[in-house]
């Protein structure tokens, strides 16, 4: 849940208000729920509105993410190879192909299952990956000197 809310929200404090609010909201709302496979699904997408929730009330207060992840980019500098983590790579792409990819790759949710929680297309889906991966791909050859 950490690194789906990370993908919407750059604060760490803002974050675990968010993940506290969708357990809580699906913990009050479990009845609800008509099928128990279905759950994992169902309090992501829940996490997903909350954390779109506080972002539009906080947008005026939030800085850039540029400025909230400068640790992260000091950390890349000092060790490429050791320290690349998973933010820093998509830090560049779009918030949708951000949360795409967090889905797909940390939470080991399949493309059917990210279109339900996100309610879109399953091919619109792989295109999204698909795409984020070769502006990845593009980024990454740039600093590997161009050999690919």
């Amino acid at each position: 849940m950490y690194l789906i809310a990370k993908t919407k929200l750059s604060n760490d404090d803002d974050i675990a208000d968010c993940i506290s609010e969708a357990i809580l909201i699906s913990y009050k709302n479990i009845k609800k729920l008509k099928h128990n496979e279905f759950f994992k699904t169902w309090i992501i997408r829940i996490l997903i509105n909350e954390c779109n929730k506080f972002y539009k009330k906080n947008r005026k207060k939030n800085i850039s993410i540029e400025d909230n992840n400068l640790e992260n980019y000091l950390v890349f500098e000092e060790d490429f190879e050791n320290n690349l983590s998973f933010d820093v790579v998509i830090k560049d792409l779009d918030e949708d192909e951000k949360l795409i990819l967090t889905l797909y790759y940390c939470s080991n949710y399949t493309t059917k299952e990210i279109s339900k929680i996100l309610k879109k297309n399953e091919n619109s889906i792989r295109s999204k990956i698909s795409r984020a991966k070769n502006k990845l791909k593009k980024k990454y050859e740039v600093y590997g000197g161009g050999d690919k």
